[in-house]
């Protein structure tokens, strides 16, 4: 069964929807504001769906499920975000199915903005399940699963192509691969304010990602036509900021996860002489650009509750629209953001100049060929030696004193080495020695979140180095970090068990009770 927003996408050349931010109680004047806009959008019409955040920012506020009922029963179609940062995975799905009972299932799939805050004090950080992950188990739960009755979902993910370095766009685009195999149904971008970074993402698309993958790693077997040509027709929208002097302030300071302007943006803005009118005229040129280069439909992000303004931004679109082309040299310029008080200009790469070349280099780093030498010595399936260690650790693991003692050791070593967390189910190996669990804020697994910025963790900014650009910095060949995109049944990893928790992963490995075995 279709919802709406699914039929709009396949009969629609183009379309448009809003995104709402829902406010911290349905008793505030916020909330009526946005009451008093659905009511008006009834009879205008601009819009084919309005989307419901889902604590943005990383702040408290009001579930999107209360707001999205409201939206469905005044006859408008609304899709749900839908983020990993707050709920385990039971949760997860216990709130998918009270969507499913209210009828709301056009979801959004985010890993969501990192806490802020909370009651005395910062909330814990969740993220039981990545975004890759949990569009692979609400794909089960559309199939019907453990006697599960399946459920109708109309899921999309997000990617972000507005990044600095090579090593982030690479890591977005493989995890875009990822939502794709999980089964997302549509595409938006995140904000962004260079344009040739829309065209690259579109010419990802229609070149074919593995086709792209397998010509970096100069690997025939990673090419799909199947898969390319089903992804060519998957609906892409382009998210547009509306930018306030309140905004510009906080993305020059980079306080935005993710989120740069350009230099020419920001002398735009400078410049004019009414910054509402301007914001107006880039946003229209930007829809415009996003519909000449052929996505789906604009995605409207931080836009006034205001008509009279949205039909101005309309307004002045259709008077754009068919001169797109002209706009691209408008917008060209470096990224622009200051850190701890210090101006930085950069270069956005583009790779559809370099036809998709990741130039990677490798890096020549000895602990890692000290770690690889080891790792390979002691589990490495193919040695012989292996047979002779599964048999010891079928013997330890049956002696719980020797048990105990032979996890305090493993765990002292990891731990000065490698900061180990003691998950029990170790991905070491997976990442070039990086520790998924202590080197991501977010314990991610299958793929960076989008709020890095310039190679750094959103969450620890100029402090610490994204652990997924670290991973892939750190390869010493192309042949190693294409176990990154584990094709096959493998593709993904899974997410942690946590009836190992403290147990010994090396235990783990050779009795088959870790991510190896599934």
């Amino acid at each position: 069964m279709k919802t709406r927003f699914q039929a709009l996408l396949e009969e629609r050349d183009f379309l448009f929807t809003f995104e709402l931010v829902p406010a911290r109680s349905v008793r505030t004047r916020r909330y009526q504001e946005i009451l008093k806009f659905l009511l008006e959008s009834q009879k205008k019409n601009f819009f084919q769906a309005f989307s419901i955040t889902d604590n943005a920012g990383g702040n408290p506020a009001l579930s999107p499920i209360p707001l999205g009922k409201t939206i469905k029963n005044l006859g408008l179609e609304p899709i749900i975000h839908f983020s990993c940062k707050d709920k385990n995975r039971n949760q997860i799905e216990s709130e998918l199915l009270a969507l499913d009972r209210e009828g709301l299932h056009n979801l959004l799939v985010l890993t969501g903005d990192y806490p802020l805050y909370g009651y005395l004090g910062r909330a814990k950080p969740v993220y039981d399940l990545d975004s890759v992950l949990l569009l692979l188990m609400i794909s089960d739960m559309e199939k019907g699963f453990d006697e599960r009755p399946s459920i109708p979902f109309f899921k999309g993910a997000v990617v972000n192509p507005f990044k600095l370095t090579l090593s982030e766009i690479w890591w977005q685009y493989l995890k875009l691969y990822k939502k794709l195999k999980g089964g997302a149904y549509f595409i938006i971008t995140q904000v962004g304010f260079y344009p040739k970074k829309w065209l690259e993402l579109k010419t990802l698309f229609n070149s074919g990602i593995t086709f792209v993958f397998s010509r970096f790693f100069e690997d025939k077997k990673l090419h799909s036509q199947e898969e390319d040509e089903k992804f060519k027709n998957i609906p892409l929208l382009g998210s547009i900021l509306y930018l306030t002097p309140f905004l510009v302030r906080i993305i020059k300071e980079a306080k935005i996860p993710g989120i740069l302007l350009t230099e020419s943006i920001l002398n735009r803005l400078e410049r004019a002489s009414n910054f509402e009118d301007e914001v107006l005229e880039i946003s229209a040129k930007f829809a415009s650009l996003l519909k000449g280069l052929g996505y789906k439909g604009i995605h409207l992000c931080g836009f006034p509750l205001d008509y009279a303004k949205i039909e101005r931004f309309f307004e002045k679109f259709s008077k754009y629209e068919s001169r797109w082309e002209e706009f691209f040299e408008e917008f060209e310029g470096r990224a622009f953001f200051v850190r701890d008080g210090k101006t930085i200009k950069k270069e956005i790469p583009c790779l559809i100049k370099e036809d998709f070349d990741f130039s990677f280099k490798g890096k020549l780093k000895p602990s890692y060929f000290i770690n690889e030498l080891f790792h390979n010595f002691l589990f490495n399936p193919e040695k012989k030696v292996f047979s002779y260690l599964e048999k010891v650790a079928k013997i330890l693991d049956e002696r719980p004193i020797m048990k105990k003692y032979f996890t305090y050791l493993e765990y002292f070593i990891k731990k000065l080495l490698f900061n180990c967390q003691e998950c029990g189910d170790c991905t070491l190996w997976e990442f070039n020695y990086n520790c998924p669990q202590s080197g991501c804020a977010k314990y991610l697994l299958n793929g960076p979140c989008g709020g890095s910025i310039n190679g750094f963790c959103e969450v620890y900014p100029q402090e610490k180095r994204c652990h997924f650009v670290k991973a892939f910095e750190e390869a010493p060949s192309k042949e190693i970090i294409k176990k990154f995109i584990k094709p096959g049944k493998t593709f993904f990893l899974p997410p942690r068990n946590w009836d190992l928790f403290k147990t010994s992963s090396w235990l783990n490995f050779y009795l088959k009770r870790d991510h190896r075995s599934l």
